[in-house]
């Protein structure tokens, strides 16, 4: 939904509220300050909130005197309460004895609302909000740090739920006796905890950190009533209602989605992609001009809002799946029904098509890949969707997108996997070239699935890169050198034109990309000398070098013309860059993914397609920005 930057750290904490009728997030982290943040414009309210000394890593939320008020909680070994509606400081800070405060939850004692505090010296402390004063001596239990506190009431008494070393505990808040038994089963320490009533008078707890699963648990006995798989080293959970179901929304720090649980099935109900750059600290809900959204922040300073999607109850996984069951390594893209579309292949053998304005899947995953997909084309034919693939097991295989199924068997001509694949449907007749390990370079009639023309063979070894556009109105294939730059192939004899660049550095070509400007094609290219980094630009028709892109490494290039500016989209491990192929100036920030971007593709509508991991952002660049 959008992302609100412009903290100068990491953010630790969020709750959200809602001030003058507008929904708000309250952020705070590593520059000592808390923030406001409106949530529908991404825009901050107000100047930040100063007065901690040090990092703040907690926040809670209640009403002092009638008026909403925040209590911030930190390194500075202080818990301070801020008016809301103005940020101004509500009396004198609370001054513990007790290291860093780690974690923050409001409750009631005796009729008066008090702080529960988890201190960093494996102490919980409860102190009187009015009167600043504590109202019970430390309470002592905890192995470790107290990373997590959450309070609720059970049997009719308040108590506080806590985290710390390799348990859980619950605390009755009248007498700071504890009640029950620890719950144990974690392996690693306890940094979050989350409490929920599953059932009317049923409170569970949501619990996980470092090296543990999340496990579920009942609140009045401890024992386990579940776990949350593929949740090990939870690092923030929330729980909230959505479409009806009690849901767990967790971040952990092995995973760059947010997870939703079912908490009633301890099933994924879906999965939420908010493209942080860095590892998820803390995650709160809210709802925002009428949606249910989910406001999450990260080690590496932004806050981020997701719409929060749940699948219906009866939703199988498979018909459905949000991502790759392993690494994405290859996209493009073209249209299905007249709505834009990107196919991606994987390490986990499939092939799938996404609509880039829904995220939703068109069909099914394509199988009966033997390995894993290591090329991906995609074009027309006769006003049908084909997509061209190429694997591990050197077949290439087409499919009809539309119907979401097989367009024949494997062409299996090639000897070894195949290194690159790229298609064109500007000729008489739609094609696709090939190219492999067996450093053959094929031409196949898409209609017909048949090749034409003889192979050609690589220059000198196997060709990594292809890229397909037009010469003089005929179509032409961009054939990697070894020596650098390119050669040029015609497509409808699979033959080698003559035209090439010259010189070069007897390093490969890893990557080419091609589009068209003012009806000229131009091509980038990339290779794999250390050091000769920069991507290249090319007249095509004339092969010569026409500009040059500085940059680092380069793992994955695409090229389109959006409203007539010709750009050029770089990945270097887990950072996207736009650049301008007529100024040859970057025009994006540095976009950072979460891990390293596999494949890029983008489309002439400006959507610029990003595949890291299993994962897939889209992105959109428009003239203005």
């Amino acid at each position: 939904m959008g992302t609100i930057d412009g903290r100068a750290s990491w953010v630790a904490a969020v709750t959200t509220a809602v001030l003058d009728g507008r929904a708000v997030a309250v952020t705070a982290g590593g520059d000592h300050t808390v923030r406001v943040w409106d949530l529908l414009t991404g825009e901050r309210v107000g100047a930040p909130w100063a007065g901690h000394t040090n990092a703040v890593r907690a926040l809670a939320l209640t009403v002092l005197d009638g008026r909403p008020v925040v209590i911030s909680g930190g390194d500075d070994n202080t818990v301070r309460v801020w008016e809301l509606a103005s940020g101004r400081p509500v009396g004198e800070p609370f001054h513990l004895q007790a290291d860093s405060v780690e974690a923050l939850a409001i409750a009631e004692r005796h009729g008066r609302r008090v702080v529960v505090a988890g201190c960093y010296d494996t102490t919980v402390r409860v102190w009187d909000l009015e009167t600043r004063q504590e109202v019970m001596a430390p309470i002592r239990g905890h192995a470790g740090p107290v990373y997590a506190v959450a309070t609720t009431m059970l049997d009719g008494r308040w108590v506080a739920v806590t985290g710390g070393g390799r348990t859980v505990r619950v605390w009755d808040l009248d007498t700071g006796d504890p009640v029950g038994s620890p719950f144990t089963g974690h392996s690693g320490y306890v940094g979050a905890v989350a409490v929920a009533e599953l059932a009317a008078g049923h409170l569970v707890v949501v619990s996980g950190g470092y090296q543990s699963t999340t496990r579920v648990s009942d609140l009045a006995t401890g024992l386990p009533v579940g776990d949350l798989p593929r949740s090990a080293d939870l690092q923030a959970v929330t729980i909230t209602v959505a479409h009806g179901r009690l849901v767990a929304i967790t971040c952990t720090s092995n995973e760059p989605t947010l997870q939703v649980w079912d908490l009633e099935t301890t099933e994924l109900a879906g999965e939420l992609f908010p493209q942080h750059p860095r590892t998820v600290h803390a995650v709160a809900t809210a709802v925002v001009d009428g949606r249910q959204v989910v406001v999450s922040t990260c080690d590496g300073g932004s806050v981020r809002v997701s719409d929060l999607v749940v699948g219906a109850p009866d939703d199988e996984p498979a018909d459905k799946p949000v991502r790759h069951d392993a690494a994405i390594t290859a996209v493009a893209t073209t249209s299905v029904a007249g709505r834009p579309v990107a196919v991606t292949g994987g390490d986990d053998e499939t092939v799938r098509v996404w609509d880039l304005e829904t995220g939703d899947q068109v069909c099914r995953p394509l199988t009966g890949n033997t390995g894993a997909v290591t090329a991906v084309a995609a074009t027309q034919v006769d006003g049908r969707a084909v997509a061209i693939t190429g694997g591990k097991d050197g077949n290439v295989q087409l499919w009809d997108l539309t119907l979401g199924k097989a367009a024949g068997a494997p062409l299996s001509t090639h000897r070894r996997p195949i290194t690159a694949v790229a298609a064109d449907d500007t000729g008489d007749s739609p094609r696709a070239i090939t190219a492999g390990d067996d450093k053959t370079i094929r031409v196949w009639d898409l209609r017909t699935g048949e090749e034409t023309g003889n192979p050609g063979k690589s220059d000198h070894r196997w060709v990594h890169a292809l890229a397909t556009t037009t010469l003089d109105d005929q179509p032409v294939a961009l054939v990697g050198r070894w020596g650098g730059g390119f050669r040029v192939r015609d497509l409808a004899t699979n033959r080698d034109t003559g035209l090439q660049t010259t010189g070069g550095n007897g390093k490969p070509v890893r990557l080419v990309a091609a589009t068209i400007v003012d009806g000229r094609p131009i091509a980038v290219t990339t290779n794999d000398d250390w050091r000769d980094r920069p991507m290249k630009v090319w007249d095509v028709a004339t092969a010569e070098q026409i500009g040059r892109l500085p940059t680092g490494t380069v793992d994955a290039l695409a090229a389109t013309t959006v409203d007539g500016h010709p750009i050029a989209v770089a990945a270097g491990q887990s950072t996207v860059v736009v650049w301008s192929l007529i100024t040859f100036d970057k025009i994006s920030p540095d976009i950072e993914f979460p891990g390293t971007v596999n494949a890029v593709a983008a489309t002439p509508q400006g959507h610029i397609i990003v595949c890291f991991d299993r994962d897939i952002a889209v992105l959109t660049a428009t003239r203005s920005n």
